[in-house]
């Protein structure tokens, strides 16, 4: 009887997807038996960024699990510890370029990861594959993990197009020290991820764990410090403006110019305020030079300060997943994607592969709604803005057809009482039936209590506050504004604030 040849499968990237896939295949093996061979597809290990932060979500935590062999799932917690009760909190904040608070969301407390759960030529017999330094391989599946710029990708798919967002980030891990965290944590809360938002178009992201990192002591107060990744994005015009006037010549292959381009933009950008000094003295601390004592780095790798484009895979030429530069999706969707590939190539036959067809119509689905997703979110938060101005928001009462809101004509920034008397609130008793009979309207009494703004909490209005998230407070109407018919303690589902703009 002939033995059943077992098929070779070559994974070119061995990134967060191609791993996944890897350990996900060699974890089914009792089910379909491959051998797979991972190849990482740059000339050295150097060329692939490693070490920073990821996000994982429910999804990405999820098929993580199931594509890692128990092994390993045992040993995530230690690689991402658990939540420290009372230190960290793990969600994202965002807020404006003085440090006002713009969203804060309700995030689900969890225990741990488990919670949160020419490159090639085919033949008839399978496909050759063909490296840098002249080795070839031979294997009957090749999947093409190697990122955005895929050699296979563009060979496979010609008419693939890449879309620059013009719009460019920096990044670095920095070794922050307690009393600057301590700064942070003052504006940000305890929140892992925090983000601002700038007029210009600009923005900052850090992500960060509050556990102190093992590393050699040369300040005098010997203070605990904690692992950072920095994240600086522009407007890539920026990058045009002639700034020889400030003596700044920005060279990508020299760290400390790109760092100094940094500091540069977000004093120009950015107001005079206690947020912007606290981001130049962070990014102060991202490393002008390439390390060259591995042992006293404090981080396993180094990945260089250089300027880099966003991009992205149009949708309409996308065969393939691509990582996502906004809303922490490309770790989820690589290792989604490998799981959902391994759980398809176990239908895997000499005379049928089918399957694979099927495979790339649901992630051409999927990928293509998540990369106009983070489009739409790329640009939204990089279009320069002016002054806020005049707001209104809008909130729904959560298991209620109530909504709430109101009409600030001043603008939120500064904490302290603004002075106004066309301030208002109001609310609608039925959002699926408004009419003026339900609704409540709602002027100032008091034009000295009309508007609070604070860097701590989101909209308060005289007597109607927001103080914690999704659990606002209406004392009314006892003091500033005349009663809204509400109770005095209520949970928001959602809430939306828009501009108001004269024509």
């Amino acid at each position: 009887m002939q033995q059943e040849k077992i098929p070779t499968i070559i994974i070119v990237g061995a990134g967060i997807g191609g791993l996944s896939l890897y350990h996900a295949l060699i974890k089914n093996k009792d089910k379909k038996v491959f051998n797979v061979k991972i190849y990482e597809r740059e000339s050295s290990p150097t060329d692939r960024w490693q070490g920073y932060h990821i996000a994982l979500s429910n999804y990405g935590a999820k098929s993580l699990l199931n594509c890692v062999p128990s092994s390993i799932a045992s040993n995530l917690p230690k690689a991402m510890p658990n939540p420290i009760s009372d230190v960290e909190t793990h969600g994202i904040t965002i807020t404006d370029q003085i440090g006002n608070v713009l969203l804060a969301p309700p995030t689900k407390s969890f225990k741990d990861v488990y919670e949160i759960a020419k490159i090639s030529r085919e033949t008839q017999e399978g496909v050759w594959v063909f490296f840098e330094d002249g080795s070839q391989e031979f294997c009957s599946i090749l999947v093409g993990a190697d990122g955005i710029n895929s050699p296979i990708r563009k060979q496979k798919l010609p008419e693939l197009q890449i879309v620059n967002y013009g719009i460019t980030h920096v990044s670095a891990d920095v070794s922050v020290p307690k009393h600057l965290m301590d700064k942070v944590n003052k504006i940000h809360g305890n929140v892992l991820i925090r983000k601002t938002l700038g007029t210009e178009g600009d923005s900052t992201l850090m992500m960060t764990r509050l556990i102190p990192i093992k590393q050699k002591q040369n300040d005098e107060k010997n203070e605990p410090h904690y692992r950072a990744t920095l994240v600086y994005s522009y407007p890539s015009e920026l990058d045009n403006v002639d700034v020889e006037s400030d003596k700044v010549k920005v060279d990508d292959n020299d760290p400390a110019s790109v760092i100094e381009h940094v500091k540069r933009l977000i004093r120009t950008l950015r107001p005079d305020c206690k947020l912007t000094e606290l981001l130049v003295e962070l990014w102060d601390l991202a490393p002008k030079t390439i390390p060259n004592d591995p042992i006293n780095f404090p981080f396993k790798t180094y990945n260089p300060v250089q300027r880099r484009m966003m991009r992205d895979i149009d949708p309409m030429s996308i065969k393939s997943w691509t990582e996502f530069p906004i809303l922490g999706l490309g770790a989820n969707n690589a290792i989604q994607d490998a799981d959902k590939l391994s759980q398809a190539l176990l239908k895997y036959t000499d005379n049928n592969i089918s399957f694979i067809e099927e495979y790339e119509k649901e992630m051409l689905k999927r990928t293509s709604a998540d990369v106009l997703k983070s489009r739409a979110a790329t640009f939204k938060t990089s279009m320069p803005l002016g002054p806020f101005g005049p707001t209104i928001w809008i909130a729904k009462i959560k298991n209620s057809t109530k909504l709430i809101g109101g009409y600030n004509p001043l603008d939120w920034n500064g904490d302290c009482w603004k002075s106004t008397r066309d301030s208002f609130l109001f609310s609608f008793a039925d959002w699926k039936n408004i009419s003026n009979t339900t609704t409540k309207l709602s002027y100032i009494d008091d034009e000295d209590y009309a508007v609070y703004c604070s860097n701590n909490f989101g909209p308060q209005m005289g007597d109607f506050t927001c103080k914690i998230v999704n659990n606002w407070e209406y004392y009314g109407p006892s003091y500033y504004y005349t009663s809204l018919e509400i109770p005095e303690q209520i949970t928001i589902e959602d809430y939306e604030v828009f501009q108001v703009i004269k024509k």
